[in-house]
């Protein structure tokens, strides 16, 4: 038996036989399991309580943000058909940190198929990225229908809940289709507050300039939330004719508004986007001095990709 091998017993054997918290330099052992360490810890999966479950699915979530390097993925897929609602969420957010198209089969699979509501809506959501891979054809052209197919499928359905048609939308807004912005404007003149800001969140990843009006107006919106969604959505389009509707909103009475219109500063750049930016991040408030600053390095990144160091 090799040390890996033996490590990962070992974890295993603390996960089953042991009320010690595991530690994360543990859990990291489990990452790229080969086929027969994942059998042992399939075995052992079934038999841990699901609290134990649920906080070491969740300590694995988070160690990948950190640590993109570890490959917890056949973990994840495990827990996708765990009885526990909580762990299946989980996994989506985990198969959802990875960029292999690969992992897009087994989130269809569960917004197909999945019992609950909530759980398929965190499958629609995770679906997004994969979306915007298949639209920038960086995934096969078959999977990248049956993404498409999965999505809009789900957004026809009436009798899905209107959450989970809510999230297909946003999800399948990176295809730059007719019907897809069909049912973007559709959403949007919605009586549901919900659903409008659903909508307008779509129209950012639509990434059409046709939807840059209705930004500008949602973005004077006595809706906090709408200003929040349209000013995102703006950066997404990234048009200089949103910055000063922007630039406005840096004086909004929501924090987290200000916070959207400061990224998508960043993220439009320009003369007076980066004036504004520059000034903010001499800011007394700490927290808009961090949010400026990151700003202003992600439109240096954006002017000059090479200045970033790695």
């Amino acid at each position: 038996m090799d040390s890996k091998q033996q490590q990962v017993g070992e974890v295993i054997d603390k996960i089953l036989n042991s009320d010690k918290e595991v530690l994360n330099s543990e859990i990291a052992v489990l990452s790229d399991l080969n086929d027969n360490d994942l059998a042992k810890f399939r075995t052992a999966w079934r038999n841990v309580d699901i609290q134990k479950r649920s906080s070491l699915i969740s300590k694995m979530v988070g160690i990948s943000e950190d640590h993109l390097i570890l490959d917890f993925t056949r973990i994840y897929k495990l827990g996708l058909d765990d009885p526990d609602e909580n762990i299946r969420i989980k996994s989506l957010e985990g198969l959802e940190l990875e960029d292999k198209y690969i992992y897009a089969r087994p989130i269809i699979k569960v917004l197909k198929s999945d019992e609950s509501e909530v759980v398929r809506a965190v499958a629609a959501r995770a679906l997004s990225k994969f979306a915007l891979m298949a639209e920038l054809g960086d995934v096969p052209e078959s999977l990248s229908r049956d993404i498409f197919s999965a999505l809009l499928d789900t957004l026809e359905n009436t009798k899905e809940p209107l959450v989970v048609r809510r999230r297909a939308l946003e999800a399948v807004a990176p295809f730059r289709q007719e019907l897809v912005e069909d049912y973007i404007e559709d959403y949007y003149h919605s009586e549901d507050a919900k659903v409008k800001a659903s909508a307008i969140f779509a129209m950012g990843l639509n990434c059409s300039s046709r939807w840059l009006d209705v930004l500008i107006e949602e973005m004077q919106s006595k809706t906090p939330e709408f200003r929040y969604e349209a000013a995102k959505a703006s950066g997404e389009i990234e048009d200089e004719q949103a910055v000063p509707y922007l630039l406005n909103l840096l004086n909004d009475d929501d924090r987290e508004v200000q916070d959207a219109a400061i990224m998508s500063l960043g993220k439009i750049g320009g003369k007076e986007a980066k004036q504004a930016l520059q000034r903010l991040s001499k800011s007394k408030d700490a927290r808009i001095k961090d949010a400026a600053n990151a700003a202003l390095t992600e439109l240096s990144a954006c002017e000059d990709p090479l200045s970033l160091n790695f």
